[in-house]
């Protein structure tokens, strides 16, 4: 007893472990939920920075960039100007857009720009000489000539300064968006890092805990559970159920199993012992075949289905077999029943059939989906092996038997099973009068024909 209480506190009760799991899921999600919240706050955080430091420098890298380039498109038409007074415009531009950059925090541009802002006053300054001496009036001169030519040469040399100027601004303008651009990158790469590693630790753990949980329902729940179905499933086939192992750790489990194990122990007994009282409630003990109350059981349901009169039944009686028990006694006269219940199950009858002794020395046949014509072949076939039976007697010469057959066929006008059978026996008795070891049959109620 001790054993057994022992082994009770061992097991873990179904709504025990149902808790601890909720218990644990609730837990979790409550981590879950602040990590969560932590990796949120986190990206919010870097997308407040983003939106208010790293948004306004990169916009304003763009539009210094674009400044750059038009720098660039009207130092390149200052140079290829051949008018004084387009030339003073695109001066006037240049030096306004040099003084946009002094707006920006960055050295380097702004000083930039005032180098290209000066450069573009010499190209306009050399332009305007070179002009002067070709339109002089001495201009015919070799050495005005000499001059002019001077003039555009360092002309070219002021816009190639100018123009590695932009190149170096524009250089240095690159470098700061892609150092911009490679934090911004880095920051967001942190971030999703951070997001990615925790979200997998937040799905890993439930994933192994589902995986644990589910090796641990295989083995303590769905085993005694299939176990369980598996013995019902035995029980209904009337088969021996199997015991488990080992004892599921489940306190109800093992209980049904305990159950189950018992019921089908008992059922088995009852299987047995109902079988034994069937058999002696469907079968004739002398002979072996049914008996009457099975053969009226089988006529009734066989009426019941049937959908065309093809349903015969023959009566059977064994001629002068009082004399058989007066002559020889009873137990000659069971031996004669019995090798008559020989011949009767060892021809080969129809699937849908069945032989019963009727009582005494009569016997019974229904032999479904057959036709009058069959039946009657079936009942002359019997008729001569009964005539064929020798029997020892030990007390002179061996037994002979006939028999006397009467067969009725169902029709539509001969639905229940005491009209057939009536109409059979009245058939089996027209068969005795007309001299015996014959077959008659009932063509209809009240009408006897001898079979041909």
């Amino acid at each position: 007893m001790d054993d057994i209480n022992g082994s009770r506190r061992r097991r873990l009760s179904l709504s025990f472990v149902g808790r601890l799991v909720l218990l644990g899921v609730v837990g979790y999600s409550l981590v879950a939920a602040g990590i969560s919240l932590v990796l949120l706050n986190r990206i919010e955080t870097q997308a407040n920075f983003t939106r208010d430091t790293q948004i306004p420098l990169i916009l304003t890298q763009t539009r210094n960039a674009v400044k750059i380039e038009r720098l660039s498109s009207l130092l390149r038409s200052i140079y290829l100007a051949k008018d004084r007074r387009l030339e003073r415009q695109i001066q006037l531009q240049i030096q306004a857009l040099a003084q946009g950059f002094s707006f920006d925090q960055n050295a380097r541009l702004v000083e930039g720009a005032r180098q290209v802002a000066e450069e573009t006053k010499i190209i306009a300054k050399l332009r305007q000489q070179a002009r002067d001496l070709r339109e002089s009036k001495t201009s015919s001169s070799p050495t005005d000539t000499t001059d002019a030519d001077d003039a555009d040469r360092l002309t070219t040399q002021a816009y190639d300064r100018a123009m590695h100027t932009i190149d170096a601004m524009a250089s240095q303008l690159s470098g700061d968006a892609a150092v911009v651009a490679d934090d911004l990158a880095r920051e967001i790469q942190r971030s999703a890092g951070h997001m990615q590693i925790g979200w997998i630790l937040i799905l890993l753990v439930p994933s192994l805990f589902a995986t644990a949980l589910l090796i641990a329902a295989r083995h303590h729940l769905t085993a005694p559970i299939v176990a369980a179905i598996d013995n019902l499933e035995r029980i209904g086939k009337h088969e021996q159920v199997v015991g488990l192992k080992r004892v599921p750790l489940l306190a109800e489990l093992a209980m049904i199993d305990a159950a189950i194990v018992a019921y089908g122990q008992v059922s088995d007994d009852l299987h047995r012992t109902n079988a034994i009282l069937h058999g002696l409630a469907e079968q004739d003990s002398l002979t072996g075949l049914a008996n009457r109350r099975t053969f009226e059981n089988y006529l009734t349901a066989a009426l019941s289905r049937r959908a065309a009169p093809v349903l015969a039944v023959v009566m059977i009686d064994v001629d002068h077999f009082k004399s058989v028990n007066d002559t020889f006694g009873h137990l000659v006269g069971d031996r004669a029943l019995a090798a008559v219940a020989n011949v009767l199950a060892s021809l080969p009858w129809h699937a849908n059939s069945l032989i019963a002794r009727y009582g005494g020395e009569e016997f019974v046949i229904v032999l479904e989906d057959c036709s009058q014509q069959q039946a009657i072949e079936r009942a002359e076939n019997l008729r001569r092996s009964i005539q064929e039976l020798s029997i020892e007697t030990h007390a002179g010469p061996s037994l002979r038997l006939t028999a006397s057959f009467g067969l009725a066929v169902a029709n539509h006008a001969c639905k229940a099973p005491a009209e057939i059978v009536a109409a059979a026996d009245a058939a089996l008795y027209s068969a005795k009068r007309n001299g015996r070891n014959n077959v008659q049959v009932a063509s209809r109620p009240g009408e006897m024909s001898k079979a041909s």
